[in-house]
């Protein structure tokens, strides 16, 4: 973890996080400067992301398909991140017409006040085959819209004489007509031209089937028409049902549908260069406005955005009202959810390839262009997240990568951009964005929009438009296999993928690593939209409304009172106490509604949530039930996220009681504003450690013998050394070796001391908490907690605090020199390590082949011992015949213990030589080892001499010095920061009461902040002179790291002379012995025809044992000089 968090990556993660939390905390979306702000940090690391993706994570351009794929996945990306950074521009502009709306509100109230005739409106309801359940309420609603002059108008495209003896009855105007051209667009064209006839009212509300519209939603929107240019105003959409998202993944009152983000943060800044989009519903438009310019176009199946440029191109504006005024149906089952989203991106891919469209037509401004250009956009990155998917399935089972980086790469370019972009848009929605939730919203439709996409590009035009289908029955779980068995396929085989990666065994390759991640990631994705491609039922036939308004209640035993839960327009829910107690079921009552009146009722069921009523209504009272319900607003479906809710929820499921919202919002905002406080003053803090000179050090640039090979890299011992006995002692010496161990320790030892110092630079996280129960009097208590009043009664406090408790702010970077003095002097002892493992491998290859050479010289003593030992039984014999003097029985006798002496001191190396192996290994060896490999095979590779420059890098005692030298110099650093005041902050929030039961009530919430200073005035110079001692320190240490870099090279550079003139010496002493052995045997076979005497002979054989005796000893010198060369090269001590 301390190495983690010393990162480079991890600190500019850091940094990042702090300084997206402390925006997230402190800035104001409505200021247009924190908007600026926000927003180019965040398109800022955006770009460095893009940038970086194009230059350094691209693959060759001869791997095919990999090649290939790799750049379709950048294309889409790239897509995606240039919409984000439209969105960012766009969105430092918006427009709030809330004001403008008041004015104009109050100006058409005065004047119907007056008199005065106001404008006249036609209200234009829209319906295809929609139910009267759905439809009635639109009507109703529409016919209590508050203003005096409006006509409603049904625009049937069923041609059903039901609804248009509905419609007689209600007393509105009903339009049909013969067929069903143009869809929509056909309809409203058919209304225009009909009402012009009969009505001609000089403004049209437009709604659909399914919304129905407030009472002062006229009055709000005309006031904007004002303005002469403005020639459509348009509402937001508002649900009063749970989306299939929301639903499914029962998130209802926690999570926004996808469409907030629109209407709520980008139509603002659509108004603000006066391009706000037509909806479909909920919008008035000029009836002049429209008719000039042809009416509502048909040339796209998304009319709404048409009509938008349409009136763009003809000189209008239009105009955005961020107001609830309507409250609508939305898709009700996933497979209209999608339905819904691939018509509108067939829509606007229609709209910009038309000639007269915003792309290629004359009459448009460059932010209307933009704006739609941005919207086309949103639909042509939607690709991108199918590969997304993709990418990693591919990447395990046909080694295709799309991304060619490491995880530290990604963690330093893309994490950052990745947590800013996130922070961001979660802050400039208002808590309309959040991860994993937005990505399935998009997700679940993507894969049907890429498929639209594609049919676009080859046929844009003559698809059939698709109504989406609202109202019908939903109580039944439905699976839609076909997403399930895309979504359930790829969860399974993502999983099979990393579950064989991370359980295989083998080494994880950087992009394994990288894939791994990612993998785990889509599995949250795909899993999360599986469960999302699952119709969970919709068993209320009408919407309810939650509504906590009193109740009055009548029953055959009297009149009392409850308080409704909820309401809808066929019953309601009430809390089950009053005379509800003692009802049965089916039981008749009448409930007084307000301002609807007596309504009658039975009890249908009872349960834990309340008694839940049937209404009875009569049709006007029903009809009063539905304009109230319809102008209560829909709470229960959440228009910004609410994180709490769902731990509410979760504790609540724990049987535990939840802390309040409130309280909980406090507590957490404090953590939050504390941590990216720390996090940015970790990262970002000064730091009074001097600048590292560079040592006095003179490198040469070549070695004074031996050849130079600047591309050497350093060889791993194991293949330096080509003796698996040699391998097995070195392996087992590494394992088993008490000094070497000791190094271990010493390195974890210093490993600890660093994750302790470090852990100082992070605020310490604390909980805790106490009961208490105690008497007091007037003048105090015993108690040492205190919470308790000075009353003189016995009584109990309860309290429980979290947070910070005391953490010192690195102003001036103590904590931090002290971390990095204590990391370096870890990596210091790594270092060690290394050298001691490198130097143990060195001794045991030097052990082993003295071992191996004495071995040799040890049979070679016993061979020669052996010839003289049978030549002086010969010369024995001859003196017993009298061939021979007793001077020459003494001579032979003599050569023969002088052989016996050299035999048993090769025998006593052998033993030291074993001792010694037992030591260094660290457990006794067999007798035998050394004489498997006869002398003198090689036991050790060659080893190639890089540039002397690469030695600072290349041995591990060298890095070790310089290690301490760092340590050293942050220990300046950190002597010069106590010099300066100590600051220390404690941050606390909690609860205290006289109750347990209340004790996490949002009532009984405190909090605290304390931030001390602190600076001795007057130490007597001891700061001082630990500012001396420590710059002494340092130069000491920079002495020895040079001295330690000049024996270095005073190592290698002698080994390499050695090593150029003993392979000559070698082949000298190689042709010596050959002539000696040719000498030798000559001087046998004169000695054997008499022609020379024995001791001539013998001088020849001694000659000859001592020429191989020195062989022996020149190639034990030739061996331990390479072995001593590879430990002053650095050895292979980083792969060891």
């Amino acid at each position: 973890m301390s190495s983690l968090i010393a990162t480079p990556e991890f600190q500019l993660n850091a940094l990042v996080g702090g300084l997206a939390l402390l925006l997230m905390t402190w800035a104001r979306v409505e200021r247009v400067t924190h908007r600026v702000l926000f927003g180019a940090l965040t398109a800022l690391l955006l770009l460095r992301y893009a940038v970086w993706r194009v230059v350094a994570t691209m693959p060759p351009s001869d791997l095919g398909f990999e090649t290939l794929f790799a750049w379709v996945f950048l294309g889409f990306e790239l897509t995606a991140i240039v919409y984000t950074l439209m969105s960012i521009h766009m969105l430092m502009r918006r427009r709030d017409n809330r004001a403008q709306a008041d004015r104009g509100e109050a100006a058409l109230r005065e004047r119907h006040a007056r008199g005065e005739d106001l404008p006249a409106v036609d209200v234009f309801i829209c319906t295809y085959n929609e139910e009267l359940a759905v439809l009635e309420k639109t009507i109703i609603a529409a016919q209590a819209i508050d203003y005096p002059r409006l006509n409603v108008w049904v625009l049937d495209d069923t041609r059903r004489d039901w609804l248009r003896e509905y419609c007689e009855r209600r007393g509105v105007h009903y339009a049909r007509r013969p067929d069903n051209r143009h869809a929509k667009a056909g309809n409203l064209n058919n209304g225009l031209r009909l009402s012009a006839g009969v009505t001609d009212a000089p403004f049209i509300l437009v709604l659909d089937a399914d919304f129905a519209p407030q009472r002062q939603i006229v009055y709000r929107m005309l006031g904007l028409f004002e303005d002469r240019r403005v020639g459509l105003v348009q509402t937001p959409q508002f649900y009063y049902n749970a989306d299939p998202i929301q639903h499914n993944l029962r998130a209802t009152d926690s999570w926004v549908d996808e469409q907030r983000v629109f209407f709520d943060v980008l139509q603002p800044a659509k108004d603000a260069v006066d391009s706000a989009f037509c909806v479909g519903t909920s919008f008035i438009v000029r009836r002049d406005a429209i008719t000039e310019a042809g009416g509502f176009p048909v040339g796209s199946v998304c009319e709404d955005i048409h009509t938008t440029y349409l009136l763009l191109r003809h000189g209008r504006i239009t105009r955005w009202l961020g107001e609830r005024l309507s409250n609508g149906l939305s898709a009700e089952s996933i497979i209209d959810y999608i339905n819904q989203r691939s018509r509108w991106c067939l829509g606007t891919v229609q709209l910009a390839l038309l000639p007269d469209g915003p792309l290629r037509g004359p009459g448009y401004s460059l932010s209307a262009r933009l704006h739609f250009l941005h919207g086309l956009l949103h639909w042509l990155g939607k690709p991108f997240m199918v590969l997304v998917l993709l990418a990693p399935a591919l990447y395990w089972y046909a080694g295709v990568s799309a991304f060619h980086a490491t995880p530290q790469a990604f963690a330093a370019y893309g994490l950052p951009s990745l947590v800013m972009f996130w922070a961001y848009s979660y802050w400039v929605s208002q808590r309309r964005c959040l991860p994993v939730f937005s990505e399935v919203s998009q997700l679940v439709a993507a894969m049907a929009v890429s498929g639209t996409l594609a049919r676009a590009m080859l046929k844009p035009f003559g698809h059939p438009f698709k109504v989406t289908a609202k109202g019908l029955d939903r109580s039944r779980t439905v699976v839609h296999w076909k997403l399930v068995a895309v979504f359930g396929g790829l969860l399974v085989a993502l999983q099979g993928a990393a579950a064989m990666a991370a359980l295989g065994g083998e080494a994880l390759t950087p992009g394994d690593q990288l894939n791994l991640v990612w993998t785990g990631i889509a599995l949250v994705l795909c899993l999360s939209a599986l469960m999302a491609c699952v119709d969970l039922p919709r068993p209320q036939q009408e919407e309810r409304f939650p509504w906590r308004a009193r109740a009055r209640v009548r029953t055959a035993a009297g009149e009392g009172e409850s308080r409704f839960v909820n309401i809808a327009a066929d019953g309601a829910l009430l809390e089950g106490r009053g005379p509800l107690k003692r009802l049965r079921v089916g039981q008749p009552l009448e409930v007084h509604v307000e301002p609807v009146g007596w309504l009658p009722a039975h009890l249908a069921a009872r349960g834990r949530a309340g008694a839940e009523l049937k209404f009875a209504a009569t049709e006007a009272q029903r009809e009063d039930l539905v304009r109230h319900v319809f102008n209560v607003p829909p709470s229960h479906v959440a228009v910004q996220v609410r994180p709490w809710q769902a731990a509410s929820a979760l504790f609540a499921s724990a049987g535990m009681r939840a802390p309040g919202a409130g309280f909980a919002r406090l507590s957490l905002r404090l953590l939050f504003a504390v941590l990216a406080v720390c996090i940015v003053l970790v990262t970002t803090g000064c730091n009074l450690t001097p600048p590292l000179k560079d040592p006095d050090l003179s490198v040469p640039s070549q070695w004074p013998a031996g050849a130079t090979a600047p591309g050497a890299q350093p060889v791993d011992w194991r293949s330096f050394v080509q003796d698996e006995e040699l391998r097995g002692l070195i392996a087992t010496a590494l394992e088993q070796n008490r000094d070497l161990r000791a190094y271990a320790a010493k390195a974890r030892e210093a490993r600890a001391n660093y994750a302790g110092n470090r852990a100082s630079l992070f605020p310490a996280l604390g909980l805790s908490a106490h009961a208490q129960r105690a008497q007091t009097t007037p003048q105090g208590s015993l108690s040492p907690v205190g919470n308790l009043p000075s009353d003189g009664r016995v009584s109990n406090s309860f309290d429980v605090q979290a947070g910070v408790m005391s953490y010192e702010l690195d102003f001036f970077g103590r904590q931090q020199s002290t971390a990095q003095q204590s990391g370096a002097l870890a990596e210091a002892g790594d270092k060690d390590h290394a050298a001691a493992r490198m130097n143990l491998v060195g001794e045991v290859s030097n052990a082993y082949l003295t071992l191996r050479a004495d071995r040799a010289l040890l049979a070679l003593a016993e061979s020669n011992e052996a010839a003289l030992n049978a030549n002086a039984d010969t010369i024995g014999r001859a003196r017993a015949v009298g061939g021979a003097a007793q001077l020459d029985v003494y001579r032979v006798q003599s050569l023969l213990q002088t052989a016996r002496v050299r035999q048993e001191e090769y025998r006593m190396r052998v033993a030291q030589d074993l001792q010694w192996l037992n030591v260094l290994v660290g457990r006794p060896v067999p007798p035998e080892t050394g004489s498997a490999r006869p002398w003198p095979e090689r036991s050790t590779a060659q080893v190639a001499a890089g540039l002397p420059s690469s030695l600072l890098q290349r041995r591990p005692d060298l890095l070790a010095a310089y290690a301490r030298v760092e340590a050293a110099n942050a220990g300046v650093g950190a002597a010069k920061a106590a010099m300066l005041p100590t600051i220390s902050l404690t941050a606390l929030a909690g609860g205290v009461s006289k109750e347990l039961s209340t004790l996490l009530s949002s009532g009984n919430s405190s909090w605290a902040g304390v931030l001390g200073v602190s600076l001795p005035i007057f130490d007597w110079g001891r700061r001082s002179a630990n500012v001396s001692a420590s710059e002494e320190r340092l130069a000491a240490a920079m002495a020895g790291y040079e001295w330690a870099a000049q024996g270095g090279f005073r190592e290698v550079a002698p080994a390499l002379v050695a090593s150029d003139h003993l392979q000559p010496q070698l082949e000298a002493q190689q042709a010596r012995v050959q002539v000696l052995e040719k000498v030798a045997g000559i001087s046998r076979t004169r000695f054997r025809s008499g022609m020379e005497d024995y001791f001539s002979s013998q001088d020849a054989q001694r000659e000859l044992y001592t020429g191989q005796q020195q062989l022996i000893e020149l190639q034990l010198k030739a061996a331990v000089n390479t072995v001593n060369l590879y430990k002053a090269l650095g050895g292979g001590w980083g792969s060891a």
